[in-house]
């Protein structure tokens, strides 16, 4: 047995407590225009890795960690692996680990959709209780702009058989994305969507175009040809924050936990709908009412990481 489990690239803030379970490596879409960080970050090809190499990561966790309570299986993809192997390392898991209380994963909405509604029934039965998936945006136009290989129609259809099949739904925004030409749009359509499918929860993080400030000088985000060339101009700090208020003025009818659980957010907000809608409101008016320069001055001291 080797002496540690392989690392991911990258896990949910949420999951930060969790057992990190690498089911495949890199992304297998990899073309995003907002993201390119696996490839930046030295994993540009995606690959599946062996059942047993997965169960064998299973193991030392059971044998070194004990205490964890949660589970996370990453990469980007891992549900894009042959079905009966997803089941298979996910049965593995809560047998291995009895004590878990939840298993979570990444999917594309793409994949989901190959998988159809019963095989998410069976994932269910099997032991995985929550799915993190990229909305990003509901607006046809942004998503085709960004390569993200989905459209409003399949989010919606694939968003609804994950609540059906009992699975809790984690939806992640980017705020930004429609630049400062197209936010309403973005925001709009985004609303749209989460109105409908009342995912279980709603991450919000900023869109983060990266250019030599993630230690590789010169790895940049895909985003820079568009901005070169004037094809996207990047949405302001304050937009960022214009958008999060806008979006939560539109959620309607739901009963989703919206989380700003991301250290590059310019403001952060938590609550859950529709109980908290006001209070979060109120949070966001009172800071777009201080001096300019003092919202300014809170912009500025605002990270940019993964």
């Amino acid at each position: 047995m080797r002496n540690r489990p392989e690392p991911l690239i990258i896990r949910p803030p949420s999951e930060w407590r969790s057992m990190l379970i690498r089911s495949t490596r890199g992304c297998n879409w990899n073309r995003c225009k907002f993201c390119g960080i696996y490839t930046a970050l030295g994993e540009p090809e995606y690959s599946i890795r062996p059942v047993e190499d997965v169960k064998q990561d299973i193991d030392w966790f059971a044998g070194n960690m004990r205490g964890l309570t949660t589970a996370f299986i990453g990469d980007a993809d891992p549900l894009s692996r042959p079905f009966e192997e997803s089941v298979e390392i996910i049965k593995y898991l809560r047998d291995q680990i009895p004590a878990l209380k939840r298993v979570t994963i990444y999917a594309r909405s793409s994949t989901i959709f190959k998988l159809g509604e019963e095989k998410l029934c069976l994932l269910r039965e099997a032991g995985l209780d929550r799915i993190h998936t990229g909305l990003e945006t509901g607006s046809a136009e942004l998503l085709k702009f960004h390569k993200k290989g989905q459209s409003p129609k399949l989010l919606l259809r694939t968003g609804l058989w994950i609540k059906k099949a009992g699975l809790e739904l984690s939806y992640y925004v980017l705020l930004g994305l429609g630049g400062i030409d197209r936010w309403k749009e973005h925001i709009d359509a985004t609303a749209a969507i989460l109105n409908q499918t009342d995912p279980d929860f709603i991450r919000l993080r900023r869109l983060w175009i990266y250019r030599g400030d993630i230690g590789l000088p010169n790895i940049e985000s895909p985003l820079w040809h568009d901005i070169k060339n004037g094809s996207f101009k990047p949405q302001t700090p304050e937009g960022t924050v214009l958008e999060l208020q806008r979006l939560i003025e539109r959620l309607n009818g739901i009963h989703s936990t919206v989380v700003c659980d991301h250290s590059n957010n310019y403001f952060q907000v938590r609550g859950t709908l529709p109980d908290d809608r006001e209070r979060m409101l109120h949070e966001i008016n009172t800071f777009l009412h201080l001096p300019e320069k003092t919202r300014n001055l809170h912009y500025e001291m605002i990270g940019s990481e993964i």
